[in-house]
């Protein structure tokens, strides 16, 4: 497959994404149940090797989960007169308190040629299941965050997916491309990408809107700001 199908980030290949299969270890669940999975995974694209085990609190990757946000955009137009003018939480405040201290162990436990997955459903009355999945690592001080899902459908038609496909062993698939762009707050600790584009421990996404670079000192460096309900609500479905 073409280099510029990959979808990079310094860790990722195109076999990874899209056929699900790379030679090396076999994953290592962290914690897994109906709804949620937590697992590490091994990097064939880790190169000099990730900044591993990495010590984390709960408390902290829960700060860093509050803080990812999305905006929907149309798929033929970019954001377009479709598009999402606002961002809205990637996670839930139910999900971050799930995953936050799950994704910690599982940095605590990485090895410098792992990268940590999650991957959670979510229930929705008018569109059935939703797939928020993605993953991330840690470079030095700063935390790499692949955003590939948020409350996407299995089901959702784009290319050549016309049928609900599982991807609970593929966390790093998105379903749908270019349906949304990710974003971070604070805007003090999110590094635009134009600063690491070349790096080592960065290679051209597919959709590089949805990686985020976190500059961790300055994240937590920041007063902690409390997350209001509608601040906490899941995006809204969309059509």
């Amino acid at each position: 497959m073409r280099k510029d199908r990959m979808i990079g980030l310094g860790t990722l290949t195109a076999g990874l994404l899209l056929a699900g299969c790379v030679a090396g270890p076999a994953p290592i669940v962290i914690y897994q149940d109906q709804l949620h999975s937590v697992r590490l995974i091994f990097d064939p694209e880790a190169g000099a090797g990730h900044s591993h085990p990495a010590a984390l609190t709960a408390e902290q990757i829960a700060q860093v989960l509050r803080g990812v946000w999305v905006k929907h955009r149309d798929i033929v137009g970019g954001f377009g007169l479709f598009g999402d003018k606002d961002g809205v939480p990637a996670f839930s405040l139910t999900h971050v308190a799930r995953l936050a201290p799950y994704v910690s162990q599982a940095l605590s436990r990485a090895s410098g040629k792992d990268m940590v997955t999650f991957y959670v459903i979510t229930g929705d009355p008018s569109r059935g299941k939703l797939v928020t999945s993605g993953g991330l690592f840690v470079r030095q001080d700063r935390l790499y965050f692949i955003l590939a899902n948020a409350y996407t459908s299995p089901s959702s038609v784009q290319y050549e997916n016309t049928y609900e496909i599982d991807t609970r062993d593929q966390p790093l698939l998105p379903i749908v491309r270019y349906k949304f762009t990710a974003g971070f707050s604070p805007q003090e600790a999110w590094i635009p990408n134009s600063k690491v584009r070349g790096t080592e421990s960065y290679e051209r996404y597919v959709d590089e809107a949805k990686l985020l670079v976190i500059d961790l000192p300055r994240l937590f460096a920041q007063p902690h700001q409390p997350v209001s309900p509608q601040e906490s609500s899941p995006p809204k479905p969309r059509p």
